[in-house]
């Protein structure tokens, strides 16, 4: 905002000005950043009023309701401090934004009932237009674009090219005209959604206006000047309408005072419609106030990873707050988009540190509590799907976490086997009914989880069925949760989690204002269905109202762009990238955009080859100056410069630029070998020390001033065998001095690696044999762990490879036991369609493929499946081959041949075929065979053969491949043949060792080649990332 004020006599304040403060005429205030336009214009403003003009004649504007905010502010104070405590009365606000001004100017002087819509509206209904025109291939637009009407960034387009036409006074019929005669079609169909646009609008009743809708609007009508002082703060940020509207009501008279302030290095709104222009074309006396009196010391640091930034980073800002005793809230880490924002502060938080993003930029339907929110209205509605099911109870709403959820969901099965677990939860999640008794099925934890879902479903149904509002039904499902004291709390008590608290009641609030205003703007039409698409639809923040009183204690996390105009006592610039800072891409490309633009503000004609480049270029340099201007202490601007990674990273070239003009050294960051600082550190530390001492000078590594990361670092070293011993003394020995001080994690007790395994029980009941699967016997002598693990995979781990297969397999029974072919496979097909959960333009092909599956199964099956005779399909197999060993599962298939041997045959339905060495070799297929080789066909089983007894003869082994279909349409096939039977024997002697590794409670995990595709290497202790709970 400017300089520091302070109270000479207590009631004058007291700024050093290179100029007198204007009481009338025309003034143009500008000044490099930090030398204090802002903080001018609130003194002349404050001036004037002491001078005793009258407040009501008082207008100052902003470009922002952030920045409206913040002048507000300053001018309160000034007034207060100058009055000696007294307080001036206005009959409006004495500041407003250029687009509050332009609504109450239009309310004043018309009488149409109008309302503002936020960009996410608009960006809704835009949506919901073409959405339309989609469904319907109206032929509005070009043939070759009808196809991607349906996606986000067309609609983007179509919406940024809308509102830069209305900014300049286009008609729909301007635009239209326009593209007629320059040949672009998309204008005029853009011209002509924008009057279906316009249509659509005016039936609601009450004209509803974008903000360059508004603009435009008012200035068709004759406006009052009714102000002898206008005060224009960040005027570099106008666009033509805002500038023309603020010269319309401007004071004409000798007393009058029009004073704007602005700093054209600061104009970065040029997406937005804002042209520097504007401000150096505005007539006035010049009052240059000269250079920035912020001087902050700064730094550079360009890192070798993600991670390693990001550790810089928090570093920072906790020695900031630690060290320098800073507060959190006058801290800001300012990044270039918002697409970087959410990494950046899940960063900050997990090294404890709290933050604030600006409610009104959240976008409604990215947050976690307000998605399950929304989903609980849904279940009352129209029921969900079980993945969303799944959502709603991991959420806040539910409370559950993966593990119970899973155990429920099993106990469930149990208590009815005859349904799938997942089915029985949801009726009884969408039941009226009492829940039945479950016994001992359910834990009490369990049983929780039910009860509470069950309890907000009801309370929410019951305001529903009472014909409550959709303000009072999700107050009824709010209410339900019991979340609001708990998260009230967890604000109250401040740090990370109290700023998350914080977010998570900003954006509840947030929906209760969009129900609010849903429900105005819908009377008598407004249902939770509709409500809850009307969200969910929303891509753009909201831009719901602010009430707080005053800013959490937090730090800042920023856009560049929503930085302009504040000022931390510590600042960090953050992702400073190659291809993200600069922005160098153009905007509007597929409706030729800024040919328009060129065209309507320069006369460009359409096609003329116009660079935009150096342009953009030079407002991304502004803005980067922007960013790194708005600390009074210290600033850091941080990078990553590594193109070897396997997503190559560049440091922006603004780095090096900034490094020059500030004579300053870039500072490396590495990543050192685990362990080696915090090594070296406690080697240096001397027995008196309090703390390990400072890095090996050279060995430049992140570190994070936090305990957590303190202890990790001495762990590593302790636990290092690499280490020096008298390293590994000194860290031992501030780890004991921190376990003495209760800090948790420190106490050896605590670590995951010394301590004793949660059970000494076996996986298995020794007193049984054990059974072993054939199907995966290869993974339990690869790798045991992998092998008992493997089946909990991750929750997002898509089974659609296992489901197909388990419907081939189906297919290929069912058919084979004399199912009609043709119905069988429109089952199988529709069947498979519905478990498809994949994009759309993945579901065509997908379908062709398992279609062609299908058929290669039946080429086989009509060639006489090998002319040999079917014994039986899906036939199972229980076989003793030695002792305590079992062989359990079922074959696919087992045919007869001429000299009564029989065939093993087993489908698979992957897209690769094996070496037909590695056939040989395949241990499921052996497996089988040994097991016919000691047993007998009896009823349809193969079971072991009495002592004497014939075995089954075997006629070998064959694999079915109908993924990869031979020139005649066939299955691609490997045969495996009839094994000996001395390696059978030898065979059989290996799988007691097989079955003692899965006895447990130790599993061996063993690494090989089939390490590359296990999805639980994050927990193995034989991969790199399965090792951090043990050595961290």
């Amino acid at each position: 905002m400017g300089t520091e004020v302070s109270v000479s006599d207590g009631s004058t304040p007291v700024r050093d000005w290179p100029a007198d403060l204007p009481l009338t005429g025309r003034w143009k205030v500008t000044g490099q950043s930090g030398s204090g336009v802002s903080s001018f214009l609130i003194d002349t403003v404050a001036n004037r009023l002491a001078a005793g003009a009258s407040p009501d004649g008082v207008l100052v504007v902003a470009t922002s309701k952030e920045s409206a905010a913040g002048l507000r502010s300053g001018i309160h104070e000034q007034l207060l401090s100058r009055a000696g405590g007294a307080s001036f009365v206005a009959e409006a606000p004495l500041v407003r934004s250029v687009h509050s001004l332009a609504f109450s100017l239009l309310r004043q002087v018309s009488d149409e009932p109008i309302r503002l819509i936020t960009g996410a509206e608009q960006d809704a209904i835009i949506r919901e237009l073409l959405d339309i025109h989609a469904e319907h291939k109206q032929a509005v637009w070009p043939a070759d674009v009808r196809p991607a009407l349906r996606f986000l960034g067309f609609a983007r387009q179509l919406r940024d090219l809308l509102l830069r036409a209305a900014e300049r006074g286009q008609s729909p019929e301007d635009l239209e005209e326009l593209g007629r005669r320059h040949a672009r079609p998309l204008w005029t169909s853009a011209g002509t959604f924008l009057r279906e646009y316009e249509q659509v609008m005016a039936l609601s009743g009450t004209h509803r206006y974008s903000a360059s809708e508004l603009l435009s609007r008012v200035l068709e009508e004759e406006l009052p000047r009714d102000w002898h002082t206008v005060v224009v703060d960040d005027a570099q940020n106008l666009d033509p309408h805002s500038a023309a509207l603020i010269e319309r009501i401007a004071p004409l008279g000798d007393d009058g005072l029009v004073v704007y302030g602005g700093n054209s290095e600061h104009a970065v709104f040029r997406f937005r419609g804002a042209d520097a222009e504007v401000f150096e074309n505005i007539p006035g006396t010049l009052i240059d106030l000269g250079p920035s009196r912020r001087d902050p010391a700064r730094r550079v640091v360009r890192a070798t990873s993600v991670s390693a930034e990001n550790a810089t980073v928090a570093d920072a800002v906790r020695r900031a707050h630690l060290e320098q005793r800073v507060a959190w809230r006058d801290i800001a880490v300012i990044v270039r988009s918002t697409a970087q924002i959410e990494a950046v502060r899940r960063t900050l938080l997990a090294a404890k540190v709290p933050v604030h993003v600006n409610p009104t930029d959240i976008v409604l339907s990215e947050q976690h509590l307000v998605r399950t929110i929304l989903l609980g209205l849904k279940a009352v509605t129209t029921g969900l799907t079980d993945s969303e099911l799944l959502d709603v109870l991991l959420g806040p709403v539910g409370g559950a976490d993966p593990v119970t959820l899973r155990r429920l969901i099993r106990g469930l099965r149990r208590f009815a086997p005859a349904a799938r677990g997942m089915d029985t939860l949801t009726s009884l999640v969408d039941s009226t009914d009492a829940l039945p008794d479950f016994g001992s099925t359910l834990t009490e934890r369990e049983l929780a989880i039910l009860n509470r879902m069950r309890r907000v479903l009801d309370a929410t149904r019951a305001a529903v069925d009472a014909g409550g509002s959709i303000e009072e039904v999700l107050w009824a499902l709010w209410n339900a949760t019991e979340l609001a004291t708990r998260l009230q709390t967890a604000a109250l008590r401040g740090g990370a989690t109290g700023s998350q608290a914080d977010r998570d009641l900003d954006a509840v609030m947030a929906l209760f204002d969009v129900a609010g205003d849903f429900v105005e703007r819908h009377p008598g039409g407004a249902t939770i269905e509709a409500f809850v698409r009307h969200v969910r639809e929303q891509e753009l923040p909201t831009g719901v109202r602010d009430r707080r009183v005053a800013g959490p204690d937090a730090v800042r996390l920023l856009t560049a762009h929503g930085s302009l105009g504040r000022e931390f006592d510590t600042v960090v610039v953050a992702g400073v990238q190659e291809e993200t800072w600069p922005s160098l891409g153009e905007t509007g490309s597929l409706f030729g955009q800024e040919e328009l633009l060129d065209l309507l503000d320069s006369d460009i004609e359409p096609g003329t080859p116009v660079s935009h480049t150096e342009a953009r270029l030079q407002e991304e340099r502004r803005l980067f100056r922007v960013a790194t201007t708005r600390a009074r202490r210290f600033l850091l601007v941080t990078c990553v410069q590594n193109v070897e990674s396997n997503t190559p990273l560049e440091a922006s070239r603004f780095i090096e630029e900034f490094a020059a003009a500030c004579e300053l050294e870039i500072e490396e960051i590495g990543e050192p070998p685990a362990g080696a600082t915090a090594a070296t550190e406690a080697a240096s530390a001397t027995d008196h020390d309090d703390a390990p001492g400072a890095a090996v000078p050279g060995l430049l590594g992140p570190r994070i001033l936090a305990p957590s990361s303190l202890i990790a670092e001495l762990r590593r070293c302790v636990c290092d065998p690499q280490a020096r011993d008298d390293a590994r003394r000194q860290a031992a020995r501030q780890l004991a001095r921190l376990a003495a001080a209760g800090v948790p994690g420190a106490h050896p007790d605590s670590w995951a690696s010394t301590t004793t395994a949660s059970t000494e029980v076996p996986l298995r009941d020794l007193s049984r044999p054990a059974r072993l699967s054939p199907s995966k016997l290869e993974k339990l002598l690869q790798c045991p762990l992998s092998a008992v693990l493997g089946s909990v995979e991750d929750e997002d781990h898509s089974r659609l490879a296992a489901d197909r297969g388990t419907l081939a397999h189906a297919y290929f029974e069912a058919v084979a036991n004399g199912v009609d072919q043709e119905l069988a496979r429109g089952l199988t097909c529709e069947a498979f369609a519905e478990i498809l959960d994949e994009p759309q333009w993945r579901l065509a092909s997908l379908k062709e493929d398992f279609a062609q599956l299908l058929g290669a199964i039946d080429a086989w099956l009509g060639a006489g499946g090998g002319r040999l005779e079917l014994v039986g399909t899906e036939v199972p197999v229980n076989v003793m081959v030695t002792d305590g060993v079992e062989i359990a599962g079922r074959i696919d298939r087992l045919d007869r041949d001429g000299d009564g041997a029989v065939r093993i045959v087993d489908l698979k339905t992957a897209a690769s075929l094996p070496t037909k060495d590695a056939v040989q070799e395949n241990l499921q297929l052996a497996a089988y065979q040994l097991a016919l080789s000691r047993g007998v066909l009896r009823q349809g089983r193969v079971v072991a053969a009495a002592e004497g007894g014939e075995p089954i003869r075997r006629a070998g082994a064959q694999l079915l491949f109908p993924a990869q279909p031979d020139a005649k349409g066939q299955p691609g096939r490997r045969e495996q043949s009839a094994l000996e039977p001395e390696f059978l024997a030898h065979f059989a002697a290996e799988l007691p060792a097989a079955v003692a590794a899965l006895t447990g409670p130790e599993l061996v995990a063993r690494e090989g080649a089939h390490c590359q595709y296990c999805r639980i290497s994050a927990i193995c202790p034989v991969k790199l990332e399965g090792r951090v709970i043990i050595n961290a």
